[in-house]
């Protein structure tokens, strides 16, 4: 997960469990899918602003972490709610805007190793699962993003009219005018 690694060597001094380190993978991975943090907490604080770091006392309370989110194009703001359970963290986000809700269980041990807190490289595990039951669970119930909605227009551009090898810097055939090629 690009992005992690300095996110991670930031928040490093904070991180005293295993829940912290997910919560850090769990943030990065909004993150990535055009999400800002706005603060800690239920209710905003002043000179709020968005930031792709966590907030001052993001980890205060062990048992419940709760973060706020705000999509880059400001369409969207979420209220993450992460609340562990025994060996598992449940994690409730709430689009603020549609009221829409999604949840996804995450047993911490598959994807933290807590032996290896302290050192980057290896206290992740399963990164990829990670995002992708981050992605279909949280991202794809509560709609795209705005990075998700700059790449859609792209695709729309080709014309499904062209043929399959058309290039648009390819020169034609010469043919003078008025005659026909040979047949």
């Amino acid at each position: 997960m690009a992005g992690l690694e300095p996110l991670y060597a930031w928040a490093r001094a904070a991180v005293s469990r295993p829940q912290d380190a997910l919560i850090c993978g769990v943030h990065w991975e909004l993150v990535r899918h055009g999400y800002r943090c706005l603060g800690a907490g239920d209710q905003p604080g002043p000179d709020e602003r968005k930031s792709e770091l966590l907030p001052a006392g993001w980890e205060a309370n062990k048992e419940v972490y709760t973060l706020r989110y705000k999509s880059t194009d400001d369409a969207h703001e979420l209220l993450l709610k992460a609340i562990m359970v025994e060996d598992s963290m449940i994690l409730n986000v709430m689009d603020r805007s549609s009221q829409k809700v999604a949840d996804v269980t995450l047993a911490v041990a598959d994807y933290i190793n807590s032996e290896h807190l302290d050192d980057f490289h290896k206290v992740y595990r399963n990164t990829e699962e990670l995002r992708t039951r981050i992605a279909s669970g949280i991202i794809a119930p509560l709609g795209a993003t705005a990075e998700k909605a700059k790449k859609e227009p792209e695709a729309e551009k080709k014309d499904p009219d062209l043929p399959r090898d058309y290039n648009p810097l390819r020169v034609p055939p010469r043919q003078p005018a008025g005659t026909r090629a040979p047949s």
